[in-house]
C-alpha cells in the first residue's frame, strides 16, 4: 500500500462535502461574469490619455514614452533602448528588457506617434492577469470566496494604477501569474517537466520585465522539494529549469549594464542603491513603510482581518498562496531601501493576487465556522454575517482607496507648472537643440544616484542634458554648454540660488513662465567668460 503525504493532494481533491461546497451555481457563475467585465472595464478606463501632469511615478512613465518614442524615430533594435536625457551621446540605457516600448514603438509605427497607444499594453495585461488571479482563485477556493478574491483583485488601488501606466509592472505580474499558475499545476503533474519548464520561461519573462520577479523562483523551490524532495537534486529537468530562469535575464541584465559604464545612463539599476544594511537591521524603522504599503496598497485593515483567519483554512487551501505572499516579503527585506520608501508603492503590487487569494481563503473559513468570527464582532450572529462585513468592508475601503489613488494623480498641482511652462517652451526649441534641465538633489551619500527628471524632456520631446540639482553653478552650466546644452530651463528657486552665488547672469532670457519657470540661451555666457578665459570647458 502507498501512503500519500497531505502535501501530495491536489488542489481538487477534497472531500466528498468540500467538493459540494465547490460547485457552482449559475447565480455564482454570473456574478463572477460581472466582476471580471467591471474589473476589465476599469482596467480600461483611462486608457486614453496622453502622457500630462495627471501621472503618479511620473519619472519612470515619461523615460518608458521616451523608449518607445526614440524605438519609433530611431531604429526598433530592442537591444537598444534610448532616453531623451542623454546630454551629448546616443542615449542608450541601462534598462530591464524593453518589451512594452517596443510594443509601443511598434504601435507607433502602425497608427503614427500617439501617446495613448502606450496604455493600450499594459490595460490588457491587466485583464488577461485578472482572467489568470480568477482561475486559481476557482481552482482553489469556494465559490462565494473565489468571487471576493476576484472583486479584491480587481478593486486593488496599486494594480489600477498600473493598468494603464506605461511602466514594466504590467509585464511582470502577468508573467508572474503565468508561472505561479503553471508550476501549481506541475504540481500536481510532476511527470510532466514541459509544465516545470514552462514555469521557469515565465519567471524568467517576468523577471527580464524588470528584476524584483526573481523572488518567484522560492515559489517554486518551494513547490520542487515539496514534490521531488531529496530527489530534485539528481533531477535533470530540475536543473534546466534553473538554466531558463537565470541565463537570459542574467545575460539582458550583463548587456545592458554596459550602457551604464559607457554612458552613464541607468534606470535606476546600477545608479540604484536598494538593498537591505546592517545599520538598518539595528534600528528596523523601514518595516513600518513596508507594512505601510501593505494595509494601504494590498490588504486594507479588513482584509489583514481576512487573511489571519486564512490560518485556520485547510492546508491545502491556504499552504501554496501563503508560500508565495511569504516569498514576497524575503523580496520586501531584501531591498528594503526601496520597498520601505513612499516613492515605491507599486512595488508591492507583487504581493496583491497571493493576498488575494489569502483574503478569500479567511473569507471561506468564517463562513464555514472554523474561525469564532462572530467573537470579533460581538453585535454580528451568525459567521456569514461577520463575514460578509469584513468582506464587504475590505472592498468598500479598497474602492476608497481607489478613489483617494484618481485624487492624488489627478490633483498634482506641483507638475502642472512644470506640464505647461515644458509646453510652452518648446515653442522656442529648435527639435535639434539640447535642453538643460535640473535633476533630484545628490542622494545623503554624496551619489548621485537615480536623479533624473525627465518628465520635461517627454513633454517638450527635445533631448539634452539633466544634472543633479545640488550641483548647479555657473562653471557646471558652461561645462554642459560647451558639450551642445543650449538652453536652460530653469525654475525660480534655482535662479535665485545662482544669483546669491555668481551675482548677474549673463545668459539670455528667451522665455518666461507663469514667474515659475525661465528659458535661458547659455552660450552668450558662455562665450563672454571663455574671450575672458574664465570658467573653460574641460
Amino acid at each position: 500500500m502507498t501512503m500519500r503525504h497531505e502535501a501530495d493532494i491536489p488542489l481538487n481533491a477534497v472531500s466528498g462535502a468540500e467538493k459540494s461546497a465547490m460547485k457552482w451555481t449559475a447565480g455564482q457563475r454570473l456574478a463572477l461574469v460581472l466582476v471580471l467585465l467591471v474589473g476589465g472595464g476599469a482596467s480600461l478606463a483611462y486608457v486614453g490619455r496622453p502622457l500630462d501632469y495627471r501621472i503618479r511615478s511620473p519619472w519612470r512613465q515619461a523615460d518608458y514614452t521616451q523608449i518607445a518614442r526614440n524605438f519609433y524615430r530611431e531604429g526598433m533594435n530592442i537591444a537598444y533602448p534610448r532616453i531623451d536625457w542623454r546630454g551629448a551621446g546616443p542615449g542608450y540605457v541601462e534598462a530591464e528588457f524593453p518589451l512594452m516600448p517596443w510594443v509601443g514603438g511598434l504601435l507607433f509605427e502602425i497608427f503614427g506617434y500617439r501617446e495613448p497607444l502606450l496604455r493600450v499594453s499594459p490595460a490588457l495585461l491587466a485583464i488577461a492577469s485578472l482572467l489568470l488571479l480568477a482561475a486559481l482563485a476557482r481552482r482553489l477556493l469556494p465559490p462565494t470566496a473565489a468571487i471576493f478574491a476576484t472583486g479584491a483583485f480587481a478593486a486593488n488601488p496599486l494594480l489600477f494604477h498600473l493598468a494603464t501606466a506605461i511602466q514594466p509592472e504590467p509585464l511582470m505580474l502577468f508573467f508572474s501569474l503565468v508561472a505561479v499558475a503553471s508550476c501549481w499545476r506541475w504540481g500536481e503533474h510532476p511527470d510532466r517537466p514541459l509544465l516545470l519548464l514552462g514555469t521557469a520561461a515565465a519567471i524568467a519573462a517576468a523577471t527580464l520585465a524588470k528584476a524584483p520577479a526573481l523572488y518567484l523562483g522560492v515559489v517554486v523551490a518551494y513547490e520542487v522539494l515539496r514534490r521531488l524532495g531529496i530527489r530534485a537534486f539528481a533531477t535533470p529537468v530540475v536543473y534546466l529549469a534553473v538554466a531558463i530562469v537565470v541565463v537570459p535575464p542574467l545575460a539582458w541584465y550583463v548587456w545592458a549594464r554596459h550602457f551604464w559604464i559607457e554612458y552613464g545612463n541607468s534606470l535606476g539599476i546600477s545608479n540604484g542603491d536598494h538593498f537591505l544594511t546592517w545599520a538598518m537591521l539595528a534600528s528596523p524603522g523601514f518595516l513600518v513603510g513596508i507594512v505601510k504599503w501593505e494595509t494601504l496598497g494590498v490588504f486594507t485593515p479588513f482584509g489583514w482581518l481576512l487573511g489571519l483567519a486564512a490560518l485556520r483554512a485547510p492546508r491545502e487551501r491556504v499552504e501554496r498562496p501563503l508560500v508565495w505572499y511569504g516569498a514576497t516579503w524575503i523580496f520586501y527585506i531584501a531591498a528594503a531601501k526601496t520597498t520601505a520608501a513612499d516613492w515605491a508603492y507599486y512595488y508591492h503590487a507583487i504581493a496583491v493576487a497571493p493576498a488575494c487569494l489569502l483574503m478569500g481563503a479567511g473569507l471561506a473559513a468564517i463562513m464555514e465556522g472554523r474561525v469564532g468570527a462572530t467573537g470579533w464582532i460581538p453585535f454580528l450572529r451568525s459567521r456569514k454575517q461577520a463575514a460578509g462585513l469584513l468582506a464587504g468592508m475590505t472592498i468598500l475601503t479598497l474602492l476608497a482607496l481607489v478613489g483617494a489613488y484618481v485624487h492624488l494623480r489627478d490633483g498634482r498641482a506641483e507638475l502642472l507648472p512644470m506640464y505647461d511652462c515644458s509646453r510652452e517652451f518648446a515653442r522656442f526649441v529648435a527639435p535639434d537643440r539640447l535642453i538643460v534641465v535640473a535633476g533630484s538633489p545628490r542622494q545623503e551619500d554624496g551619489s548621485t544616484g537615480a536623479n533624473n527628471i525627465s518628465m520635461p524632456f517627454s513633454w517638450m520631446d527635445r533631448k539634452g542634458f539633466n544634472y543633479p540639482a545640488d550641483d548647479l553653478g555657473v562653471e557646471m552650466l558652461d561645462r554642459i554648454a560647451a558639450k551642445g546644452g543650449r538652453y536652460w530651463m530653469a525654475s525660480k528657486k534655482e535662479l535665485e540660488t545662482l544669483r546669491e552665488s555668481a551675482g548677474e547672469l549673463e545668459y539670455t532670457l528667451v522665455a518666461s513662465c507663469k514667474d515659475v519657470y525661465f528659458l535661458y540661451d547659455l552660450t552668450p555666457g558662455l562665450a563672454s567668460r571663455s574671450h575672458r578665459g574664465v570658467g573653460k570647458a574641460v
